[in-house]
């Protein structure tokens, strides 16, 4: 793609949104929305610097105007990288005035409106190129912002659309377009490989929630599951995505409830592999090239079932939304071991590795008694408050998933329970807590009621002995809490300099200092699961550079694991 100047590049993207806007619209139930996307051909270095991107929206209300999130769940978008914006409608050139809502912090979401001078008469087209840096920092948070390296852009759909502020489910229309000399270059999306159309009407929550990806990806596709990710894994990335493509067919077989497709993309976050993101019919991961097989697993079960799980409606989004968290998290955390052992695709040794990884951590974390009502102040501040909804979620659900079978004869289960919302949710009915206090309190009476809130309460959660079948039972063992050895606010400053070293802590023995610099970053989510897990530290101390490594454990304490024993005949 040549260079253009903005004023040659606003002319094109202006006529490019007025040749849209003259598109007939197609006579279907639901309005339309089409999305242009056109990336530039990648420079020398690999890198995709720019996104030109027209939308075209139907259905809008006379007083309608169009949103970008400028921060969401702490990640920064492009809404501050837009150039050569261009507005049109059935009458012509349309202006607008752009104004945020929402909070201030970091930690708040905050959204970018663009509202029209005038009513808009017909359908509404705006057109825009993002600029993608490739020198911004790799982050530990969710991978929603819009990236590029290797040849490939990759990002979440709330990280670059500009989409209208309403509920209105449209007919959605993905086109791609590259330079006639870029034949070897595809754009995948949620909706599908290539040019696609939406099998159902997708929202603009529904488009926000996709995930999109162009350039030279690595791509695999069997029937109606895809895949795509943007650099190299340690092993056969085929082979692993065949296993997915094999476990998605059970989900849909367990749920009772089938996509009309399901993609999984990837990208490589050497800070922060392992992270997932549950999207529109679809997920999103981080690897690096140290990504075992059996790891990876474990991350395609629990983001593949956020595709049918979710979280509590209309939860997620709210200002409380992770004091929510322990049900969307813990059932995904509960179901990423139980449902590939039922299916055969994990041994019985992965399906314990699993559990006592989770057990663990839940039982040596010292915040284990935060109330869910605080999770959300100190989620992404705190990596031992973040952990808490995906295993106290996890383990309250088994021991949930017991009681039900015990009060039932073993005619019922957790598993009824779960469809029974889907279910709900699917005829349109709210999938919300009053919902699971409603089914609750029918499996389990007052008692059941009563149990559920002590959890959320931050009471300690034990599932009994044969919670997880007669081949496994409960028994216990020394093991070590998660402890930096310095306050884990240091590392949310701007400088991360340590402050609050412990004396005696295996930091300071491994020859951390007060005020030392933290230079390079890390995830502490898996870290805390893995009890002989080392810590590396790049450290800035005055002129010098040093490299420090040790075990982050503190004190002792007693924890619960499980073991296998003898199965009955």
């Amino acid at each position: 793609m040549m260079n253009r100047s903005p004023l040659s590049f606003a002319a094109m993207l202006l006529a490019c949104s007025l040749s849209l806007a003259a598109l007939p619209a197609t006579a279907q139930d639901a309005p339309d929305l089409h999305i242009h996307l056109s990336p530039a051909a990648p420079d020398a270095q690999g890198y995709i610097r720019s996104l030109d991107v027209a939308i075209r929206i139907e259905g809008l209300a006379p007083d309608a105007q169009v949103e970008m999130p400028v921060r969401r769940h702490t990640v920064p978008t492009s809404a501050d990288m837009l150039s050569a914006l261009a507005f049109s409608d059935a009458k012509g050139v349309l202006a607008v005035t752009a104004g945020d809502e929402g909070g201030d912090g970091d930690d708040a979401n905050r959204a970018r409106h663009w509202r029209p001078s005038r009513p808009v008469e017909g359908a509404l087209t705006v057109a825009y190129r993002v600029t993608i840096d490739p020198a911004q920092p790799l982050f530990s948070l969710p991978q929603y912002e819009l990236r590029t390296r290797n040849g490939v852009l990759s990002g979440a759909g709330l990280s670059f659309l500009m989409l209208p502020d309403d509920e209105i489910a449209r007919d959605t229309d993905i086109d791609w377009h590259f330079a006639a000399t870029d034949r070897a270059r595809r754009g995948i999306s949620s909706l599908g490989i290539g040019n696609v159309q939406s099998g159902r009407p997708q929202t603009a929550q529904d488009l926000q929630s996709s995930y999109f990806m162009a350039g030279t990806p690595h791509a695999w596709e069997k029937g109606t599951f895809f895949a795509a990710w943007d650099g190299d894994f340690a092993f056969d990335g085929k082979e692993i995505m065949g296993w997915a493509a094999r476990l998605q067919d059970f989900y849909g077989d367990f749920f009772r409830q089938r996509p009309d497709h399901f993609g999984v993309f990837a990208r490589v976050n050497e800070t922060n592999p392992g992270s997932g993101i549950g999207l529109t019919d679809s997920f999103a991961f981080t690897f690096d090239d140290t990504m075992e097989p059996d790891a990876l697993k474990g991350l395609l079960a629990h983001e593949m079932l956020h595709a049918w799980v979710n979280s509590l409606d209309g939860k997620m989004n709210e200002p409380d939304g992770f004091a929510s968290s322990w049900f969307g998290e813990g059932l995904a955390v509960h179901y990423q071991r139980l449902l590939p052992f039922r299916a055969g695709l994990i041994s019985r040794q992965d399906f314990l590795d699993d559990l006592n990884s989770t057990a663990g951590r839940y039982y040596t974390n010292v915040m284990i008694g935060t109330p869910n009502d605080d999770i959300g102040a100190g989620f992404w501040r705190d990596t031992r408050i973040r952990v808490l909804p995906y295993d106290r979620g996890s383990l309250y659900f088994a021991e949930t998933d017991a009681a039900i079978r015990d009060a039932s004869g073993g005619e019922r289960s957790l598993d009824d329970i779960v469809r029974e919302m889907l279910a709900e949710r699917a005829s349109g009915q709210p999938m919300d807590l009053a919902l699971w206090e409603r089914l609750l309190h029918r499996e389990l009476g007052d008692a059941g009621i009563a149990r559920f809130h002590a959890m959320l309460a931050g009471a300690t959660v034990l599932p009994p002995s044969d919670a997880f079948g007669p081949c496994f039972r409960r028994t216990t063992q020394p093991m070590r809490r998660f402890d930096l050895g310095f306050d884990p606010a240091s590392l949310l400053t701007q400088d991360r300099r340590v402050t609050g070293l412990k004396p005696g802590s295996n930091a300071e023995k491994a020859g951390l200092r007060e005020g030392d610099r933290i230079l390079n970053r890390f995830s502490q989510d898996g870290l805390q699961g893995r009890q002989d897990g080392v810590l590396d530290l790049e450290i800035e101390r005055g002129s010098k550079h040093l490299s420090i490594s040790y075990q982050p454990r503190g004190e002792e304490v007693t924890a619960y694991q499980w073991q296998t024993q003898p199965c009955p005949e």
